[in-house]
């Protein structure tokens, strides 16, 4: 008996000092996240201060609007089913194999996305600088996505979170250099900077996770992904109206009013991107957790950090907005006094705050529906939530001012926080 008590308590130590190394990965790698969302923020400042309203639209339509469906194709794709499937396999062998096959779709999504852009270059006759930058950063921003969930996914966050020192470093070095060299900033040059930063530090990640970059490919490889496209269609569909219920009015308005029309609601988005990012980050970090507890069918524990997640979440969203109102004469001065002054930007801010609130709330049951492999009851759900987004927001902006398409979005993730969160308890409660 003594003999197994000590075996127990050696075990139990272990666990916790496995718990605790844990735990400092995580913070780690949520400490690199901050810095990419603080490096965001300020490059977002110094452009509003020395971009025409024409350039800084046309960057926030690339970089909150065009990478994001971009990414979401390759997260709905490629780099979700990395982190719910490969985790759980246990033989080494197969799972390389797997590995494999994500990677090829990379490549290829990479090379689709690059020839899209040659495509529209040649068909809309605009500025071939303008289009080629745009297209390279888009398809840099989307590659990355996958590097970033590989770590994720072995977990190993802090090979993510290596990844985003690099982003950053680079990123400022590069900035820098165009700050120094001109006094008004192209959008062109600002996304190839940016480019250049992804592939950096897509880079690093993967010569820290394989010591080599090139794997030697097969399309037969591809083969494997018929296995996983019945769930992954589901998720391409529900990733690509998820983002179109968040970016209605930017597709909308920069349509059919221009960039100039869509630069103060990107403007006001500005104090809420690194909350979005972390809300993405922590999704990512936890599915393939979420997948190991739901495979060992600790469904109670799942819903128990789901609740805690999103308390934790729609708390600290809130006490944001507080500050940002209660420091607003402050904030107004420093973001958009200088080229924003005639627009309504407290209610702009205002409304994303509320649009950011509810977007919390349901990252959780987002995640954890995706770690079940409830790939169509998520993409569903944001069919709906789009099209209450796309008519709020056409309807809105006939009858009314830009500002209050903003309206619509809120309505629609609202929608998404109430019929998740009931999903989502009500799956982890039967499949118990």
């Amino acid at each position: 008996m003594p003999n197994q008590e000590s075996a127990v308590s050696s075990r139990t130590s272990l666990l916790t000092r496995l718990g605790e190394m844990a735990s400092q990965r995580y913070l780690l790698s949520l400490g690199a996240q901050a810095l990419v969302s603080g490096f965001h923020f300020g490059l977002n400042y110094l452009l509003l201060q020395r971009m025409s309203l024409f350039d800084y639209g046309v960057f926030a339509f690339a970089f909150f609007t065009l990478a994001q469906f971009a990414a979401a194709v390759n997260n709905a794709l490629i780099s979700t089913p990395l982190t719910v499937y490969t985790p759980t396999v246990q033989d080494e062998h197969e799972r390389a194999d797997k590995e494999a096959m994500f990677s090829l779709l990379n490549i290829l999504l990479f090379l689709v996305l690059i020839l899209a852009g040659i495509a529209y270059l040649w068909y809309s006759g605009l500025a071939s600088d303008l289009v080629l930058s745009v297209t390279l950063f888009v398809a840099f921003y989307a590659a990355r996505q996958y590097s970033r969930s590989l770590g994720y996914a072995r977990l190993r966050p802090l090979v993510t979170a290596l990844g985003d020192t690099f982003y950053v470093v680079s990123g400022i070095v590069l900035v820098a250099l165009l700050v120094w060299r001109y006094d008004e900033l192209k959008v062109e040059w600002v996304l190839l900077a940016l480019s250049a930063a992804n592939l950096i530090a897509m880079v690093a990640e993967r010569l820290r996770l394989d010591r080599r970059w090139w794997r030697g490919y097969a399309l037969s490889q591809l083969l494997q992904y018929k296995e996983i496209w019945g769930q992954s269609r589901w998720a391409l569909i529900g990733a690509m109206t998820t983002l179109f219920l968040a970016q209605a009015h930017s597709l909308i308005i920069t349509w059919s009013e221009g960039p100039t029309a869509f630069a103060p609601l990107a403007a006001g988005f500005v104090l809420f991107g690194p909350v979005r990012v972390a809300l993405i980050t922590w999704q990512n970090m936890v599915k393939p957790e979420l997948a190991v507890a739901l495979s060992q069918n600790r469904n109670e524990a799942v819903a128990s950090q789901i609740k805690r997640t999103l308390t934790m979440m729609g708390a600290a969203v809130i006490l944001l907005g507080i500050a940002l109102m209660v420091l607003w004469p402050w904030v107004n001065a420093i973001l958009y006094e200088r080229n924003y002054a005639d627009q309504p930007m407290q209610l702009i801010v205002l409304m994303w705050a509320a649009i950011t609130f509810f977007a919390a709330i349901y990252n959780a049951p987002a995640a954890a529906l995706q770690a079940l492999k409830n790939f169509r009851v998520l993409a569903m759900s944001s069919v709906y939530g789009a099209l209450i987004s796309a008519v709020m927001v056409s309807v809105l902006l006939y009858y009314t001012a830009a500002e209050y398409t903003l309206l619509g979005i809120m309505a629609a993730e609202a929608f998404m926080a109430v019929y998740l969160l009931s999903i989502v308890f009500s799956r982890l409660k039967s499949s118990t």
